[in-house]
């Protein structure tokens, strides 16, 4: 059985959310999403997604601050990318 692959979208604009929602689900992707950074970085730990998309500018936690919590948190199950 194929793996589908895991999206967790961070937006803190529900329609931004839904219109996400509406371009990669049909395209074979499940979507996960978070409408502040606090529960975005819960959800990365939560859902595991093979790709988080952030929002910028957010209030509270923003979608900068989000990346740099996700870089320095050893137990994140995320993965940046190393030039070769």
């Amino acid at each position: 059985m194929k793996r589908i692959p895991k999206i967790l979208a961070v937006d803190d604009t529900p329609e931004n959310l839904r219109l996400l929602e509406a371009i990669l689900g049909p395209r074979g992707y499940q979507l996960v999403t978070a409408e502040s950074g606090t529960t975005g970085l819960a959800a990365v730990h939560r859902e595991q997604p093979d790709l988080v998309l952030l929002d910028i500018v957010m209030p509270g936690i923003d979608g900068y601050e989000v990346c740099r919590r996700l870089r320095a948190d050893s137990e994140s199950p995320t993965r940046t990318p190393a030039p070769r």
